[in-house]
């Protein structure tokens, strides 16, 4: 994929798909202009498909200012620094508990026993889904990241979509009603009781943005975890580095959300005639704005396919950029910063790779599905 992101840069670096009819765009100058100039580009991909619109209220991903800013005003009363800050001790004691399960092992998937468990436990506890409940709730979370592309969107896929997310999000509204005639201390009790300036947000809303949380929530960390181990294969000087440095940790995972991010891709729709690269994009037209290309574009990032801890200023947009900067963003570092100190201490020695092969996501995701590693202590 990354020499094929190369060629696009310099081939065609906007263009549009013949088979889908989406437009893509490769450059870092015209992926910072899509996802920040909210005058020519909406974030509202689901409104070339007008009945699908139930899908967006509330997702914050999926919503133009002003009714952006209101809705991140009220979500940011209830998901504060306050409340991610507060999640340290319990994502330790989960991590510990991980390692714990594979204490004897001496091979294991590194994704399936503590990349994938972890972030998703901590994002299941703080919305607040019973513990009896999570399996069900992995199981549709994965049917929904399998949902691919493959054509255009239209009212074929939006069908596909809404059926596998119809049992997500129903198991999610029920939890949302239960919230609101009983609160706990949960992060749906405190968005169902969040106001701003006398709003407070809808079912709809809150369910579209537990959602968007639990599943993105998850697939970060996840991914972030394992493209990190991928990495130090790659560039096994860095991670003797972090060994003998822990004050490099920051700046090895900001470095490997840009060489490898974890999401590839944002969705935009143009708002009138837009020009990008000399190409004019006409208005109505979905484009995908390739991040993992803009964070290796060789013309504006000094080595760009060089995994370098060292860089005084660390350009990636893996989190995205302006009003659209994700909000799960501290909690992804949060997790990082947690697991991969705990992990370098569990072990002596890291090898990637084993008796299974690595499966790695196939599109939207750039990383490792599952990831056999072996181990010394």
């Amino acid at each position: 994929m990354i020499a094929w992101l190369r060629r696009m840069r310099s081939e065609a670096p906007v263009c549009k798909d013949k088979k889908t009819g989406i437009w893509q765009v490769f450059r870092r100058a015209d992926v910072l202009r899509v996802m920040s100039d909210t005058e020519s580009f909406s974030s509202d991909i689901l409104q070339i498909v007008p009945e699908s619109k139930e899908f967006a209220r509330g997702n914050i991903m999926l919503t133009d200012p002003p009714d952006h800013r209101k809705l991140r005003k009220i979500v940011s009363t209830a998901f504060t620094p306050k409340v991610v800050r507060d999640l340290e001790p319990r994502i330790r004691e989960i991590a510990a508990s991980l390692l714990l399960n594979v204490s004897g092992a001496r091979q294991f998937d590194f994704v399936q026993n503590f990349t994938y468990p972890l972030p998703m436990m901590v994002i299941a506890e703080l919305l607040g889904i019973p513990k009896s409940d999570w399996a069900g709730m992995r199981g549709m979370s994965e049917a929904q990241v399998a949902v691919a592309v493959d054509g255009p969107i239209d009212e074929e896929f939006l069908r596909s979509v809404e059926r596998i997310g119809r049992d997500f999000n129903g198991y999610l509204a029920d939890l949302c009603k239960s919230r609101r005639k009983r609160p706990q201390d949960d992060l749906m009790s405190r968005l169902a009781q969040a106001e701003v300036d006398g709003e407070i947000l809808t079912d709809e809303e809150i369910v579209n943005f537990a959602g968007l949380l639990f599943l993105a929530g998850h697939l970060t960390t996840t991914v972030m975890l394992g493209n990190t181990l991928l990495c130090f294969k790659e560039y096994p000087e860095a991670l003797h580095e972090l060994r003998s440095n822990p004050a490099l940790l920051r700046p090895v995972i900001d470095e490997v959300m840009r060489y490898r991010s974890p999401f590839t891709q944002v969705g935009r729709v143009t708002k009138c005639d837009v020009e990008l690269s000399d190409v004019i994009v006409p208005k109505g037209q979905m484009i995908l704005a390739w991040t993992l290309s803009a964070n290796r574009d060789e013309a504006e990032v000094q080595a760009a396919d060089q995994f370098d801890i060292h860089r005084d200023q660390n350009p990636h947009i893996a989190f995205g950029r302006g009003i659209h900067y994700c909000l799960g963003a501290p909690l992804a570092y949060l997790e990082a910063e947690i697991a991969i100190p705990m992990i370098l201490e569990e072990f002596s020695e890291i090898q990637v790779g084993g008796t299974e092969e690595m499966e790695f996501y196939e599109l939207g995701i750039f990383g490792p599905k599952s990831l056999p590693i072996q181990v010394k202590r």
